[in-house]
């Protein structure tokens, strides 16, 4: 995550839309598929495009402490 682990950024390989997701989107809208430990979760997103992709994105949450 960047920006103080409160979002993450990228392009999206099939249609080039820049996809930023807020670390509580991704919690919520994101479908866990893979556990990595103690520190970090692996989220599947969809792109974001307005225009509609069906791109899936992995992305690498860091668990926080309660």
């Amino acid at each position: 995550m960047s920006d103080n682990d409160n979002t993450e950024r990228y392009m999206c390989s099939k249609c080039g839309y820049l996809n930023i997701w807020t670390r509580d989107e991704i919690l919520q809208r994101g479908r866990e598929i893979v556990y990595r430990g103690d520190n970090e979760d692996v989220y599947s997103l969809r792109c974001k495009n307005p225009k509609g992709c069906d791109q899936r994105m992995r992305i690498a949450v860091k668990r926080r402490e309660k």
